[in-house]
């Protein structure tokens, strides 16, 4: 099992289901990006998966919040 400094050099992310995703495909958000995001998701009738990470840190999926804005 990796550590998380050992995960950090590698770039990548774990979502919420244990899967490993590239950073290149998330976007970190704060809280009120992600309240946001989820009213818009909302208001266009489409869906959004706020992924939360080890440190408290929220994310989505770059293809999900390009496909909101």
């Amino acid at each position: 099992m990796e550590t998380r400094e050992q995960e950090k050099q590698w770039h990548l992310v774990r979502n919420d289901n244990g899967e490993w995703v590239s950073e290149e495909n998330v976007v970190f958000l704060t809280k009120a990006e992600a309240r946001s995001l989820q009213i818009k998701a909302k208001l266009k009738d489409r869906s959004i998966s706020i992924q939360h990470g080890y440190e408290g840190e929220l994310w989505c999926y770059k293809h999900e919040m390009q496909n909101i804005k």
